[in-house]
């Protein structure tokens, strides 16, 4: 069986200073007083901590607080200035999408509308419309016959000429052989 040896007390250099060597400590005691003492107390408390806003870190904090509120402000607006600006860019995208897909289609049917005109050899046979390249609708007062074409003056030649993006400077007969020759007409017997 294994022997225990009992504890060797310790010396009291060992142990260090005692309580009775360690220097006095303060005795804090509260005063229990009244209500009213208890109120200043606090008063002067609260006078005490208001003072730390003039002290230099702190106030230094307040505007180090202020400008990051004002970067924060000023980025958010950025921000929102940026989403505003890529709306209005999705909003073009989109417009031009719809421009190109009208401008096609109306591109389209005119060069088949100008191939019908070209087969016409009748001043009395049907002529088929061009359409507006804004809108992909019949030119208003486009006119049915080649013979209604040759009858046309300079305030109803002009409309048509400016929906097809044609000059409208010239004379009448001019402006007349301009839309004859873009609508597709040749020589009519």
């Amino acid at each position: 069986m294994a022997s225990v040896n009992s504890p060797q007390p310790k010396s009291a250099e060992e142990l260090g200073p005692q309580p009775e060597e360690l220097s006095s400590q303060p005795d804090v005691k509260l005063p229990v007083t009244g209500p009213d003492q208890v109120t200043a107390g606090l008063q002067q408390a609260g006078t005490e901590l208001a003072k730390f806003s003039n002290l230099p870190p702190i106030a230094q904090a307040a505007a180090i607080m202020e400008q990051m509120q004002q970067m924060q402000q000023q980025m958010q607006q950025n921000q929102e200035q940026m989403q505003q600006n890529h709306q209005a860019m999705q909003n073009e995208m989109q417009q031009l999408r719809g421009l190109i897909a009208t401008s096609y289609q109306t591109t389209a049917y005119n060069s088949i509308a100008r191939i019908e005109n070209s087969a016409i050899r009748r001043s009395d046979a049907p002529l088929t419309a061009l359409r507006s390249f804004t809108t992909n609708a019949d030119i208003p007062g486009f006119p049915t016959t080649p013979a209604q074409l040759w009858n046309m003056t300079d305030p109803t030649l002009d409309p048509i000429l400016t929906a097809l993006d044609l000059p409208i400077t010239g004379q009448t007969e001019e402006k007349k052989q301009r839309l004859r020759f873009y609508i597709g007409l040749v020589d009519i017997y």
